[in-house]
């Protein structure tokens, strides 16, 4: 945006789900990345989780987060962490 209009540039953070098997259990994982792109951001967020020793890593899907003040309490640590290291993971146990 422009920032003589007053606004302000912030990175593109894109919210990614993803599925993967971490010590035998099969886990889902909100990851928040800084990226340019959703796909990009995919990526990224695999990478990550694959480094960590993950297997079976797979994307599920994205969306672009458009307004950070609106996400839940539970998720704004997550994205502070991405918009500070370029990523932030929730990672839910197996039921």
């Amino acid at each position: 945006m422009d920032a003589r209009l007053g606004a302000v540039d912030t990175p593109n953070v894109f919210l990614v789900t993803l599925e993967g098997v971490e010590g035998g259990d099969a886990l889902t994982v909100l990851a928040f990345v800084r990226a340019e792109t959703g796909e990009a951001a995919e990526a990224a967020a695999a990478e990550e989780l694959v480094g960590f020793g993950w297997s079976n890593v797979q994307a599920l899907r994205h969306g672009e987060v458009v307004d950070a003040a609106a996400l839940p309490p539970d998720f704004r640590e997550a994205m502070d962490q991405a918009l500070k290291f370029g990523s932030g993971l929730i990672i839910y146990e197996a039921p």
